[in-house]
């Protein structure tokens, strides 16, 4: 999750910190959903993203009962510093 040189914007407006602070993900396979995960922060972590630091990489998975499927979903972020 890196940032654009202006920060974060957010409702049109520029902030030069945010912080993720829920996310929800649907993963589905052969067009059906069989998970629907959301709640807050990043694998328990609320990381603070500003412009030119070190980017915030992280990975996750979900057992499917096919060997291919789908994942939409968004992230909400809030401008400057939630937790640290």
């Amino acid at each position: 999750m890196p940032l654009i040189p202006e920060g974060c914007i957010i409702g049109g407006m520029n902030f030069s910190s945010c912080q993720p602070h829920r996310r929800r993900w649907l993963i589905g396979a052969n067009d059906i959903v069989v998970s629907d995960v959301g709640g807050e922060a990043v694998i328990g972590m609320f990381p603070l993203l500003r412009p030119g630091e070190k980017e915030f990489v992280y990975e996750s998975c979900a057992p499917l009962p096919t060997s291919s499927g789908s994942v939409k979903g968004s992230f909400t972020f809030v401008s400057g510093r939630l937790f640290i």
